[in-house]
């Protein structure tokens, strides 16, 4: 399949589009901003796009009801962005991580640090955890 550039300003009124609630091709490219997209966007265009989200309604009324929204926006606040050692049998790594509290089946919250929408750091392998304070320069 082709790749396709566009520059930031497509990307942003693109996910504009697609705030959830939204049909299923649309909440796809909305999840992908988070799990594919993230990682190919500078810490300042990160910054840029999730001011830009937050300056919507659609946005602001979506993130109190939509899960999907409140892992994108925990991705990309600038405020919420962590680098986590592990140890995992002697080899010490570190990840560009986001924090988010989940609600366990015991009714408990519970921080978790994620490395994507589906995948978070076992604790008992976190050896420190550093905020990470990204450039906002645009």
């Amino acid at each position: 399949m082709s790749t396709f550039n566009i520059d930031f300003y497509e990307l942003a009124f693109l996910a504009e589009a697609c705030i959830p609630p939204r049909p299923i091709a649309r909440s796809m490219f909305w999840n992908n901003l988070t799990s594919v997209y993230w990682h190919k966007m500078s810490d300042a265009e990160r910054a840029h796009l999730f001011d830009w989200m937050n300056k919507n309604d659609c946005y602001k009324e979506s993130l109190l009801k939509q899960s999907d929204t409140q892992v994108f926006h925990a991705r990309f606040d600038p405020d919420n962005q962590y680098i986590v050692t592990t140890n995992w049998n002697g080899r010490l790594e570190e990840h560009r991580v986001f924090k988010q509290t989940v609600r366990e089946s015991d009714g408990e919250s519970t921080e978790r640090y994620y490395t994507g929408i589906n995948s978070h750091i076992v604790s008992e392998y976190i050896t420190s955890v550093n905020k990470f304070t990204p450039k906002r320069e645009y």
